[in-house]
This record gives structure tokens, sequence and C-alpha cells, in this order.
């Protein structure tokens, strides 16, 4: 199986060194030239003496590409190849490719990062700005999406993969005219505090903070193109991280003066308090510990709560299923931000989301294999 293995490895190496993304990957190695990505699954790439067709291990079903950028420009790049686990064949032979990854991750990390580091310099020297590839790492695991799929994932960072000027940046000169085939998707994100001010070409899907193109697409020469910048009004995240450290400290000094003046104040009260008003004071908190426990405090309150909290305690409100459109509608929000908070979510594993008829249905794990 480790020639399969390797075979991933290269596969998965042609996704972004030849600006192309995987397709499933059956055909045998060698022999004529084959258009990229086709639909009978041979992992073209464009390459000067035409394409060169490669063989894969795996048969992806789905390939998520998603380049996370920070407010310096460098990206932390995530691939996936997801194939569905929905017959014996497919399940061995991902268990086999599992097995080799845990044996040797590094022969999978070495092949990939030799040719991605081929990769950051072709784009290097295309936008003259000084690149670097780092932290290459790989894994193989089973996952409920809500079916199951044997999922193949590489991370790595790329230094300089987007431009600055200023607060400003200029996302995706590093892929001009990549390409996507039916089964592949790309998700470009940037920072919080960030809003896009031009994006193109128009994206399939936006969400809070990022855009998502599926495929099948061809970028033009200067495509795809995402330029985003501070907030009108608003601070980087930089700036926002230390305002934060300012605001906790400042609330830490002044709860301590004050409970350091509310102790000295108390100690004259015990002394100089009419009886009256002390004795209703103590009945109306004798009131509150004989009720206390249905007051809910193991709860916060719903303004307290994150997105991803309000969603998935409204999922336990209603037996653990829902449809999406009803979260939309209970909070008021979007389309784009409901689905980017259970985005979100699932990305996490906190819920699975599925298709009944023509609605999508969001369930917590437990619930969605009932």
């Amino acid at each position: 199986m480790q020639d399969a293995s390797r075979g991933v490895a290269v596969s998965v190496v042609v996704v972004l060194c030849c600006l192309s993304v995987v397709g499933p990957a059956v055909g045998a190695a060698g022999g004529s030239p084959a258009p990229a990505a086709t639909g009978q699954g041979v992992v073209g790439a464009v390459q000067p003496g035409g394409v060169q067709p490669f063989q894969s291990a795996v048969d992806p079903d789905v390939v998520v590409l998603r380049a996370a950028v920070d407010g310096n420009g460098t990206a932390a790049w995530t691939v996936e190849f997801r194939v569905r686990l929905d017959d014996e064949n497919a399940t061995d032979a991902f268990e086999s490719v599992q097995d080799d990854v845990r044996a040797n991750a590094s022969a999978f990390t070495s092949q990939f990062a030799t040719g991605m580091a081929r990769t950051v310099a072709s784009a290097e020297n295309t936008t003259g700005r000084e690149m670097t590839l780092s932290t290459v790492t790989v894994t193989a695991t089973r996952e409920q999406l809500p079916q199951e799929y044997g999922v193949l994932t590489y991370r790595f960072a790329w230094t300089n993969f987007a431009a600055t000027e200023g607060d400003r940046l200029r996302i995706g000169d590093s892929l001009s005219g990549f390409f996507l085939d039916r089964e592949s998707s790309l998700v470009v994100s940037w920072p919080a505090g960030y809003e896009p001010e031009s994006v193109a070409p128009d994206p399939d899907g936006t969400g809070n903070g990022s855009v998502t193109w599926r495929g099948p697409a061809d970028f033009g020469p200067n495509e795809p193109r995402v330029v985003v910048a501070p907030a009108s009004g608003g601070l980087p995240a930089t700036a926002l991280a230390g305002l934060v450290v300012v605001l906790v400290a400042a609330a830490a000094t002044g709860g301590w003066l004050y409970r350091s003046r509310a102790g000295d104040s108390g100690t004259d009260a015990d002394t100089e308090a009419p009886e009256g008003p002390t004795a209703a004071t103590s009945g109306a908190g004798d009131g509150d510990a004989a009720g206390g426990d249905d007051g809910g405090r193991d709860e916060p309150p719903a303004e307290l709560l994150s997105n991803e909290e309000r969603v998935v305690r409204l999922l336990e409100d209603n037996g653990g299923r829902i449809k999406q459109q009803q979260i939309a509608g209970e909070f008021d929000w979007t389309d784009a931000k409901t689905s980017q908070v259970v985005g979100n979510l699932r990305d996490e594993d906190a819920v699975e989301t599925f298709r009944i008829g023509r609605e999508n249905v969001v369930a917590l794990p437990e619930e969605s294999d009932l």
C-alpha cells in the first residue's frame, strides 16, 4: 500500500503545484495527454509540455481547499480529500491509506512539501514577494458529515500568500488562473474586523468573513481576487486585541477598588444601619436563597452566548434537530450569516447537516444517527 499512499501525496501536490485541483483519480499513470480534471477522473495538470495525468489511491468525492489569511498576508491552508465510505471496497482502501499515514506520515508530508516548495517559489517569482512554506502536516480520519467519509487532510502555512498595502489585504494573485473541477471548492477567509471591498469573480457563497467558489470554475488570469480592509470605523484585529487587554486590566483594577471600599463601608453599615431595613433585606435574601435553584444560574442568559452557542441551545430546545431556515427565522439572520454559523459548528463537529427534500436540516451529532 506504500505506493498507493505515495500516489495520494502526488495527487495532492498536483492540486496546488500546477494550479489545478484534483478530481476523482482513477485513471492509470502515463498514457496520452487528457483534459485537466476530466470526468473520467484523471488528475490533470497543465504543464509546458501538455497535460500530464497522474494516478491516486483515493477517489475523492469532494475536495475542499481553504485559505485563511491573517493580517500579515500569511495563509493557513487546509486541503481536504473526502471519500464517501459507502461500500466495503472504499472503506478498505481508505483504511489502508489511514494505516500508512499513522505508520509513516513523513512519507506523505515530505513529498507534499517538496512539490509545494516549487509552487511557492513560482508564486514568489510571479508576485515579487518573498514567500516561505512551513508546518506541513497530514491526517487521515473518518468523519460523519452526516454520512461517513474518510478525510485525508493536509495543512500548511504559506507566508506572504496575500499582498499587504497598509491595512488592506489583496488576496489571490498567488492563484491566478486557478481551476476547480466539479467536485472541488475553494474557500478564502480573512481576519475578524475586516470587510470585503471587491471580490472577483462573483463567489458562489459568502459567509461571515469568507467567500466560496465551487467547481467547475476556470478562473481568468487576474482571478481569483479578494480585496479586504478594516471595517469602516473599526480597528484591525491587532489593535482590537490590544484594546481588549487594556479594558480587561482596567476592569480588574476597578473591581478590586470597589471590593476594597465595599468592605470598609460594610463594616460601618453593620453597626449604624437601623434594624427595620436590615430585617427586610435579610428576609429578601432568604427568599432568594430558597428559590435560587429555579433561577437558571447554570445557564448564561441568551445575550451572553455566541452565535454558535445560541444555535446549539436552540437545537437542544427542539429535540436536537431543526431546519436551517427555522434558525434564520428564530434569530432574524440572513441566509448567509446562518450558513456561516452552521458551517463553523459543522467544522467543529458540534452539529451535522443533511437534506430532507429541498430543506437543509441541522442536527446534533447523536440525533442525526436516529
